[in-house]
């Protein structure tokens, strides 16, 4: 039963992986912003498969949280929290308006480029230092 969950939920995540790619085009050469218009997008499927995996190993493999007197693990869980959150939002906002930015596009690509990188920097990080219990 446990490999059937695990097997739906990497099966889910790879549809939804294929899908940002069949929608973003990340290979697709713009004419005014070649460089700029390939290092978001691809940038955001970086974040993406960061996001997806750090998702996946929170489901399935977190260590059990027991009542702890330790501040520190509890700040550090914390500054997960908030940073999860902010993951999620950011960089998926960031793809979503693109479009709507006209006169300084270039320069918005290249800063949303920046804080995709440096949130699966975190992201990698966080999957690195957390406690995993695998089975």
């Amino acid at each position: 039963m446990n490999f059937l969950l695990h097997f739906i939920f990497i099966a889910a995540f790879l549809l939804i992986y294929i899908i940002a790619i069949i929608i973003l085009k990340p290979f697709r050469i713009h004419r005014k912003r070649p460089l700029s218009t390939v290092f978001i997008k691809a940038s955001y499927l970086v974040y993406l498969a960061c996001f997806m995996l750090m998702a996946y190993l929170i489901l399935f493999f977190s260590a059990n949280s027991e009542p702890a007197e330790d501040v520190d693990e509890e700040r550090i869980l914390n500054a997960l929290t908030v940073f999860s959150v902010l993951a999620f939002f950011i960089p998926n906002i960031g793809i979503m308006i693109r479009r709507r930015i006209n006169s300084w596009r270039v320069t918005y690509n290249y800063v949303i480029t920046a804080l995709n990188i440096l949130i699966s920097l975190g992201l990698i990080w966080f999957i690195m230092d957390l406690p995993w219990q695998f089975k």
